[in-house]
Order: C-alpha cells, then structure tokens, then sequence
C-alpha cells in the first residue's frame, strides 16, 4: 500500500522495514523538439514569454539579412541624388555671381537713363536712324566708291608703275585698299565734330543775328568771339581742323589723279575729261558725307545699351530656367531615393510584422495575458531600428545602419533647402531690376553718347 508515496512492503517472515521517500520527478523542461511539461502560467500582457522572445530574436536576424539586398539600390539612388544637388547648387552659384555683378540693374538702369535722356526730344528722336543708313549699306557704299575709284585710276597707276607685265597689272589695284581705309577715315573723322556742332546748336535756347558781313568775319576773322564754357555731361568742343584737312586732301588727290586718267582719252573725247574728273569728285564726296551723315553716338548708343538689356536678360532667363530644371531633376532623384528607403524599410519591418502577427495570434490562442491586447503604438517615429507596434511591448533592435545613414542623407538634401535659396536669389535678382527701374543712375563704365563706333 501506498502512503504519502511511501511504500510499505511486507516481507514473508513479518518483519517491517523503514519507510523511504520517492525522489521528485525529473523532466527535460522546454526544449526543441518537445512541448515543455511545465504547466505554463499567466504573465501581464507587456511581458514575454521565452517563446516569443525567441521569435522576436529570429525575426531580427531575417530582418537584418533582409536589407542587404536593398544596399546596391539604395547607393545608386543615393549617388544619383548627391549628384544632382551639386549640380542644382552649381546652378545656384552661377545665379549667386549674377546676383554679385548687378548686371542686370545696371543695364536696366542704362535702358532707364538713355529714355530719360531723350524724354524730350519730340518727333526728332535723336535715337533714331533712317533704314539707309543702315551699317551694312553704308558700307556697301564706300566699296562701290573705292571699287570705282580704284577701277578709274588703275590705268594710270599702270602708267606710273612703267611696266606691262601681269604683276604690275595686279598691282596697280592695290591702292583701292588705301582709297576704301581714306573714305571711311574721312568720313568719320568729319562725322564727329559734325554731330557735336549739331547737338550744341540744339542745345541752344537763342540764336542771335547771322548775316553776310558777320558770317564772313567769322570764317577769316574770329571764329569764336565770345568765350564759351562746356558743362559737365555736355560732349566735348567739335574740332574741325583735322577732319575737314583730311577730307580736302583726300578729295583732292583722287581729283588729281582723275585730271591724270583723262589726259589720256582719245582727242575726240578731250571733252570728257573735266566731266569724269566731276563724277569721281562727286562720288568721292558723297562717300564721304554717306559716311559722316551716319555717324550718329545717340542711336549706337541706344542699341548698344538695349543689346546689353537684352543679353543679360536672356542671360537671366537662361540661367534661371536651368536652375530650375536642375533642381527639378534633383526632385525627382531625391524621390528616387526616399522611395527607395521606403521599400527597404517595408522589406525590413514585414519580418518583424510577422513575428508580432503570430504572437498575437498565439496570446489569442492560449489566452494566458488575457483576452485584450494591448494598444497600437501612434507616435511617428521614422527610426525603423526601434518601431513598436503595441503599448508597452518592445522587441530586440534592430541594426539598420545602412537606412539611418540614408535617412540623414536624404535630411541633409532636401528639396525645400534649394528651392528657398532660389527663391531669395529671385526676389534678389527681381528687387534689382526694380531698384533701377525707380532710380536709374548712370552707370560710370559707360562712356557716354560721345563715343561711338562704326
């Protein structure tokens, strides 16, 4: 019989032996390949069981594993975007060099000037010039006449020259060169002081008494009887020696050597002579006046003032529009990469998600924590390393070093950085133009109406 597991033996001659205790059992206890023997018992809910910890522990090695299929996608994505901010701030920096030359407001305020300037001109717009005398016909217009000068007196050059052979021949064109370079320095020359004496007689409120005898004393007598005092801005004193000198003695060369070229026409066309030596006179003259009645610095200087407008406001829009497509590009590259970092972090944290799911489901089963489950976890913590999903239960963390160092680069680059930059340089750029709009001073690299080339 048994008694409080002692066992009581009756030996066969009567005799009784001591009782003696059974030892406990003994069991393996939890392992992988059995069910534990141990009743399990109750715990709170925001505990572990050793079966769950151990899930969590499996979860995070997949979990981990899993993210290193996302490295090569998640270094292209990240060198395509590094790339594109450089660009973007390369874009920046050209606006940045715009911004520090002030380019763009001092020709807006050229433009501003050289308006306020001819503001009161009237129908006369000194600024403005005919369609004949256009640069290019101008041109065209001293060639002809040195063409024709040179093809006149080339017969005579030959003469000179005392040769007949085919050099010689070729030759005696060479100096339709020096006729072209003496028409058009006579006529700039004799340009010059023409427009200064006409903008100071413009200039002028009153006009005194002009008749023969006061006329002719001006010419051979004093040129200037009163003093005169140019003011500051005014264009320099006209000086007419030189160029009136040099036009009379390039008129008067090519009337001699025209007077040589007739003496040898035919006796029956002796009569021709006087008149040939008055065509070329009369062409070289008014090559020369061509020349001189173009010469206009108000209107070379309007356009070169509005081509300067014009070339740094494309320069503007030009530089503007790149920057935007660049930081358009670095838009959609930093999107590339965010987007990236996203699937990496769903690969990552659906193992971990996992292991939770059953978890749950297993507390469900065997309802040791109860029958409620604790709480979803709100907060918007970006760091997939340490996420929760419920109150108060908190797995192993996780080491994604690989997404926090992406996630600072992407931090570190952001759209919205370049975006505002370029729009403080635009409001920069814009006040610039409106600034000289509002008070156009001039801009002392500018030589003035005085100079002009053609």
């Amino acid at each position: 019989m048994t008694d409080n597991l002692v066992r009581h033996h009756d030996s066969g001659n009567g005799r009784r032996y001591p009782s003696v205790q059974c030892p406990p059992l003994l069991t393996l206890g939890a392992t992988r390949f059995a069910e534990p023997v141990a009743t399990p018992e109750p715990y709170r809910p925001d505990q572990l069981s050793h079966t769950e910890s151990a899930r969590l522990v499996q979860a995070k090695a997949d979990a981990e594993e899993a993210l290193t299929a996302y490295h090569q996608r998640l270094k292209t994505a990240g060198d395509r975007m590094v790339d594109a901010w450089h660009r973007a701030k390369l874009g920046l920096h050209r606006l940045e060099v715009l911004l520090a030359e002030r380019e763009l407001g001092a020709a807006a305020r050229q433009e501003r000037l050289v308006e306020s300037d001819h503001a009161a001109d009237g129908v006369e717009d000194r600024r403005y010039r005919p369609g004949w005398q256009h640069p290019a016909f101008v041109w065209t217009v001293i060639l002809l006449s040195a063409v024709y000068d040179t093809v006149f007196l080339a017969e005579s050059f030959r003469d000179a020259l005392d040769s007949g052979g085919s050099v010689e021949y070729w030759v005696a064109f060479l100096p339709g060169a020096g006729i072209f370079m003496a028409l058009t320095l006579a006529g700039y020359w004799l340009g010059v002081p023409l427009f200064r004496h006409r903008a100071r007689a413009e200039r002028r409120r009153w006009r005194g008494q002009l008749g023969w005898r006061i006329l002719l004393r001006r010419v051979f007598v004093m040129w200037r009887p009163e003093d005169e005092e140019r003011q500051p801005g005014e264009l320099p004193w006209p000086s007419w020696v030189l160029p009136v000198g040099f036009a009379t003695l390039v008129v008067g060369v090519l009337a001699l050597w025209a007077k040589l070229r007739g003496s040898h026409l035919d006796p029956h066309q002796s009569d021709l002579k006087w008149p040939l030596v008055g065509l070329l006179v009369l062409l070289s003259v008014s090559a020369i006046a061509f020349k001189a009645g173009a010469h206009n610095p108000a209107a070379d200087r309007a356009k070169r003032v509005g081509l300067r407008r014009r070339a740094v406001t494309r320069r503007y829009d030009r530089l503007k529009a790149r920057s935007e497509k660049q930081l358009a590009e670095h838009e959609k590259a930093w999107q590339e990469l965010h987007l990236a970092v996203e699937d990496a972090v769903t690969g990552v944290w659906r193992h971990v998600t996992d292991a939770w799911t059953e978890i749950a489901e297993g507390r469900a089963r065997h309802g040791l924590t109860g029958m409620v489950a604790p709480g979803f976890v709100t907060s918007a913590d970006t760091d997939a390393s340490t996420r929760a999903l419920f109150a108060g239960l908190a797995g192993p963390s996780l080491r994604l070093e690989t997404l926090r160092v992406t996630q600072d680069l992407l931090d570190r680059h952001r759209p919205e950085m370049l975006s505002a930059e370029q729009t403080a340089l635009t409001e920069q750029l814009n006040a610039q133009l409106d600034a000289a709009t509002v008070d156009p001073w001039p801009d002392p690299t500018d030589g003035g109406p005085a100079t002009g080339q053609h």
